[in-house]
């Protein structure tokens, strides 16, 4: 039988972060596990890649501006490449009810110390021509939001968490939790063998619920299928572009590989766990963008795909210990903001194993428990 101290389960940019800030605290053998033959291959590699610190509330935005800050610093910290352009996020309000709640937004964002910019509709129309204004009302912009390489920062933090003496084991399925009378976290039953440990965290995404029922525990995140279309090489539009959000309809597109990247939410879609294509609602993502953004008529789809959010009911991270099973940490729930998250996301669930609460940021408002112990939830409401 194999052992180890510490066992993270999903090799995403979330578990890859945990797994390497684990190890920065020399904690013991530390072993990450991967059911896919690649890092990275599922929400990961199928997000967007954007990064943004325009958020509803607190706790959001300071986990986005502790990650932007290691995002900046990538190659410093990680002595790895990272495809990152803050070329900005614009955020079109088109209804009173958006723009009376971005006018709060832009006072919690400045409490949090952001320098972001309320542009009026002349000053949308002056500076992102594209844009058709139809029921623009104004826009918020942060310099510092922008877009990564969702590959880049899972290898790198994947490379980091190697050299820092993390084995990575891809192909490894969790078949169980091996929990002492329901209480205590012994090992990992996997379809390589069992793994000894005393400390478990999940990292699973939009697979969270059902393995942390393995061990008795609900954690309520639910799968919802998230699409993408990207174009051939389209330069009708200048660079740099900042991605570009309609939050009335969820529309966002940004710069991708020389063309252009168009994401859109069914928010009418039941959750499931299809990552399929549905080409009739491919063709509304389509005529929205064109109508948002005319000149997008020039541009011409190349590559379609779809991808899992893990959402929570309240849009926020779930990050904690789940008790009552000793031993048993999740990370997981980003409900489509895990990559921009990832850095702290790693942060703060390292000092929650190790020293059994964040030093960085206060994790209250992101416990499991929120849900059954008549916590006020406060949804997200900036999710696209």
């Amino acid at each position: 039988m194999e052992s180890a101290d510490i066992v993270v389960i999903g090799g995403g940019c979330i578990g890859t972060s945990i797994a390497y800030y684990l190890a920065k605290r020399k904690p013991g053998k530390v072993m990450l596990l991967e059911r896919n033959e690649f890092l990275g291959t599922e929400s990961t590699g199928k997000c967007a890649g954007g990064i943004r610190a325009q958020f509803s509330t607190e706790v959001n935005v300071r986990l986005s501006l502790l990650s932007i800050e290691h995002f900046e610093h990538w190659e410093e910290e990680m002595h790895e490449p990272l495809q990152y352009r803050q070329w900005g996020y614009l955020f079109l309000l088109t209804t009173e009810e958006l723009e009376a709640a971005f006018r709060k937004n832009f006072e919690l964002w400045k409490t949090c110390g952001m320098n972001a910019e309320w542009l009026s509709p002349a000053d949308v129309a002056k500076r992102y021509p594209y844009v058709n204004m139809e029921g623009v009302r104004g826009a918020t912009f942060h310099q510092r939001d922008g877009f990564g390489d969702p590959n880049d920062i899972t290898q790198g933090f994947a490379k980091a968490a190697r050299d820092a003496g993390v084995q990575v084991r891809t192909g490894v399925e969790v078949t169980g939790l091996d929990v002492v009378h329901g209480r205590r976290i012994t090992g990992v039953m996997t379809n390589k063998g069992k793994i000894a440990t005393q400390k478990v965290v999940l990292a699973t995404g939009a697979w969270t619920r059902p393995i942390a029922g393995k061990a008795g525990v609900d954690v309520p995140i639910e799968p919802f299928r998230r699409q993408i279309i990207t174009t051939d090489k389209f330069d009708a539009i200048k660079d740099p572009w900042p991605m570009t959000v309609d939050l009335s309809t969820t529309l966002y597109c940004h710069r991708e590989s020389g063309g252009v990247l168009i994401g859109m939410s069914n928010e009418l879609e039941p959750s499931s766990f299809n990552q399929t294509f549905d080409e009739e609602y491919g063709e509304k993502m389509l005529m929205t963008a064109m109508h948002r953004i005319p000149l997008l008529e020039q541009a011409s789809p190349k590559a379609k795909w779809a991808g899992l959010y893990e959402t929570t009911p309240d849009h926020h991270p779930i990050i904690d210990k789940c008790a009552p099973v000793e031993g048993l940490f999740v990370c997981a729930g980003f409900s489509g903001h895990g990559l921009m998250h990832a850095p702290a996301a790693g942060i703060v669930t390292s000092e929650l194993v190790l020293d059994g609460k964040s030093k960085t940021i206060d994790l209250k408002r992101v416990k499991l428990s929120r849900f059954t112990d008549g916590s006020e939830l406060s949804d997200e409401r900036n999710v696209i």
